[in-house]
């Protein structure tokens, strides 16, 4: 109903990315961080306004084979999430486009 998303991961661990955590999730939404690599600030005043959640992950602790199972089963779509793919003998340009 263009309130925003219920949830939303935060996987990048990027202070801009982190930054924007409220821009998109809708009111009684929650947000998930997902393993931070640094101290990231955060601006909990627009999550307190739409009153949302945050929860933590560490990392992927635990959840690597139940995700597998999931995608194996077909249950778990990923490739929308997917928008290039390279074969092995062009992995540096693969590395080189990931930089940019």
């Amino acid at each position: 109903m263009g309130w925003g998303c219920d949830y939303f991961f935060e996987a990048t661990g990027n202070a801009k990315a982190a930054a924007g955590i409220y821009d998109c999730i809708c009111p009684g939404g929650t947000v998930i961080l997902i393993g931070m690599p640094d101290v990231v600030g955060l601006d909990v005043v627009p999550g307190m306004v739409k009153e949302v959640t945050v929860k933590n992950v560490f990392r992927y602790a635990h959840v690597f084979p139940a995700v597998l199972n999931l995608m194996g089963k077909g249950a778990l779509n990923v490739k929308p999430l997917i928008s290039r793919s390279w074969k092995f003998k062009d992995s540096i340009e693969a590395y080189d486009f990931a930089v940019t």
